[in-house]
């Protein structure tokens, strides 16, 4: 694809992670507090968000579905894509009209309704993603999927506190399946390739999972988010509990980290597509480490101004690098089962950190927490060293 092509399909991509950005927001930053105000216990609210994020575990299975099985002959991606925006437009159609409290268990059902759509469209389009774009666009393009999701996040999650402190929390639920049903309309945007002999589904293909290089890959890929989403998480509670910082600051703070990611996320597409893969990940790596450290080390709460908003690039631009070789190693006849492994052990990853976290910083403090993960970033260097060794192919 050439010219307006290549726009359509990058801003489908794009928009794709901008609406999955906004469910995010809501379950991630928004959904505790829409359900303290029907006075549920944080037991209740956590089964809640377990539930809902139950089908993110399953997102193997639907890619291995989709790499398989073309629903009445339509396509691999763009049925399954169809069906996840679906169930999402509908789960948050309906949301207003349950009570938490007296259908808690139609809540939680639909809730696991809207998690199910959102993970299959997620492991369905990174699917239609590797299939359609070229080796040499492959950057760009998760340079929008970057930038799209945390653009989302600030935008929405600005718009939702304001809906929110006015107590219109039913039109935060329909603009977001608003933005659902919309996004069918940009799905007629790409299309997919025909399957051929080196597509189509093969039981071979499994064969390159056990792969040295592609072993090391994801190992990069559980330890990375590891580092990376931990030392995102603790920020504002070390600027709290540190610096005695106030919400209102934080708040402002926590959207220039987003401006931040959305710059990182939009600069490593060209840059990867100038340097390579190989350069572009050691400088992720190294980059992020740098950034960290920065974190561990910040003398004063006037510097939190310049040092999150650099962590923020370099959360975005490492996402965009590693997302981007993701879509390399995927074999095409397995494209988003192979991918959503990857991704499977990142949330692994994540999981730890959030354990390991708890831990350091009691046991030691927070300063040492981040000089524990800037170490982390900095073991990617030799494992980007060791995976290219082996894959020379994909330097480029």
């Amino acid at each position: 694809m050439a010219g307006s092509g290549n726009g359509k399909r990058i801003g489908f991509f794009g928009s794709v992670y901008f609406v999955e950005g906004m469910v995010l927001t809501m379950f991630s930053s928004y959904m505790a507090i829409y359900l303290r105000q029907y006075k549920l216990s944080f037991t209740q609210i956590g089964i809640v968000s377990a539930i809902a994020l139950l089908p993110t575990i399953l997102k193997i299975l639907i890619g291995a579905l989709s790499d398989k099985w073309s629903p009445f002959g339509k396509g691999h991606r763009k049925p399954y894509i169809l069906v996840g925006l679906i169930l999402q437009g509908i789960g948050y159609a309906v949301y207003p009209f349950i009570s938490p409290v007296e259908s808690y268990g139609l809540f939680i059902a639909v809730s696991l309704l809207i998690g199910l759509g959102m993970a299959t469209y997620d492991t369905t389009t990174d699917g239609l993603g590797i299939d359609i774009t070229p080796h040499e666009e492959r950057s760009i393009v998760q340079s929008s999927c970057v930038a799209g999701r945390a653009s989302s996040m600030v935008i929405v999650g600005l718009v939702v506190g304001l809906l929110a402190a006015k107590g219109l929390w039913n039109y935060a639920f329909w603009g977001i399946s608003a933005f659902s049903f919309l996004e069918l309309f940009a799905l007629g945007l790409v299309k997919e390739k025909p399957r051929d002999a080196a597509t189509e589904f093969d039981k071979s293909a499994f064969g390159a999972m056990v792969k040295p290089a592609y072993l090391i890959y994801v190992l990069i890929g559980t330890l990375f988010p590891l580092a990376l989403y931990s030392t995102y998480s603790m920020i504002t509670v070390y600027l709290k509990e540190g610096f005695s910082v106030g919400m209102n600051t934080i708040a402002i703070l926590s959207g220039l980290y987003g401006i931040g990611a959305v710059g990182g996320g939009i600069a490593g597409g060209p840059l990867m597509k100038r340097f390579g893969r190989r350069t572009s990940l050691y400088s992720a790596a190294i980059f992020t480490a740098i950034a960290t450290l920065f974190v561990g080390l910040l003398p004063s709460a006037s510097l939190a101004w310049f040092v999150v908003p650099f962590f923020g690039v370099a959360f975005g631009y490492y996402e965009t690098t590693y997302f981007a070789l993701g879509m390399d190693f995927a074999d095409p006849r397995i494209a988003a089962f192979m991918f959503s492994v990857a991704m499977a052990f990142g949330n692994v990853g994540i999981a730890a950190g959030s354990a390991i976290s708890g831990v350091l910083v009691d046991r030691a403090g927070f300063k040492v927490l981040f000089l524990v993960y800037a170490a982390v970033n900095l073991l990617m260097v030799p494992l980007t060293y060791a995976m290219f060794r082996l894959r020379k192919d994909l330097i480029k």
